[in-house]
């Protein structure tokens, strides 16, 4: 992808009491804000974006950082790229106990306010985005790995967010079904569980709602 450099630091506070640094994204593998920023809201981390960029017509920006945990495991795994992949292309994402490190902490990226799927995952550690790999093809049930962000030319990195239970679900344009990033219960075995894709239907289900 196109490396840009940071042109918008702009804090807005809005809904609660925590405000959001809204920064361009400035490469795969860095730019990240500072990692002692304090993790956001992911639902209000996207709201502050998208008024942020509206205000200011920014096209591509990315969120303050957050956590993500899924609802059906609560508050004690977060979503991870495990860093014993070092962040490198096609290293894989999953389920780890939250320890506070960076790979454990994201930021939406917006790069397209005016399509469905106009918004990506990437991590904080690495600069890279959360993909479904597009060897799978139309084929759900593979776990999540990141790769460099494409801003849209890879349908595996595209997500929408839809409200759900005082989280996000994240439908994916990888497949031609309904889709969302899923923290499988068949696969489950505590650190290192994978998270990947499956079938969805609004609202989706526990382990499809992610939050704070």
């Amino acid at each position: 992808m196109k490396g840009y450099a940071v042109i918008l630091k702009l804090k807005l506070c809005v809904l609660v009491a925590s405000c959001a640094v809204v920064a361009a994204p400035a490469g795969p593998a860095s730019a990240a804000p500072d990692a002692t920023t304090t993790a956001a809201d992911p639902a209000v981390a996207f709201v502050e974006l998208r008024r942020a960029m509206a205000l200011t017509g920014t096209k591509v920006a990315d969120s303050s950082p957050f956590n993500l945990h899924v609802a059906g495991r609560g508050s004690g795994y977060c979503l991870d790229n495990f860093a014993s992949g070092e962040g490198r292309n096609n290293s894989p994402v999953g389920l780890w106990t939250c320890n506070g490190g960076r790979t454990e902490l994201w930021r939406w990226r917006i790069f397209n306010q005016n399509i469905y799927y106009g918004v990506e995952l990437v991590n904080n550690a690495s600069g890279r985005c959360l993909d479904y790999p597009a060897s799978m093809g139309n084929t759900v049930g593979a776990q999540f790995n990141v790769y460099d962000c494409r801003d849209g030319s890879a349908p595996g990195q595209n997500f929408h967010l839809t409200n759900a239970s005082g989280g996000v679900a994240m439908e994916s344009q990888a497949t031609n079904n309904a889709v969302a990033v899923d923290a499988f219960t068949s696969k489950w075995h505590g650190d290192g569980s994978p998270v990947g894709l499956w079938y969805y239907s609004s609202p989706g289900n526990a382990f499809q709602h992610w939050y704070q």
